[in-house]
């Protein structure tokens, strides 16, 4: 998963799927109660919804993972905010 000022990209295996910023309602995050796998769902405007699973190599990684999602979430959505 790659999320920047483009936009958000997932890919597993041979599968890849990209989103422009303006095809984003919204990116959510779950980890699972036990084990390493971290979610990531990018909800689009039409109520669809695209999640992949990532094997993380600790559960330490995850706070890690969600505090970067988040810092690119936000600047996206200030910069957002600032153009209304």
């Amino acid at each position: 998963m790659v999320a920047d000022h483009r936009g958000v990209r997932l890919s597993l295996d041979d599968q890849e799927c990209e989103f422009r910023w303006d095809e984003i309602g919204a990116v959510e995050t779950e980890t699972a109660r036990f084990g390493k796998r971290y979610t990531v769902t990018v909800h689009t405007p039409d109520r669809r919804w695209y999640p992949i699973e990532i094997e993380a190599p600790a559960r330490s990684r995850f706070a890690e993972w969600d505090a970067q999602l988040d810092a690119v979430l936000d600047a996206y959505f200030e910069e957002e905010e600032d153009a209304d």
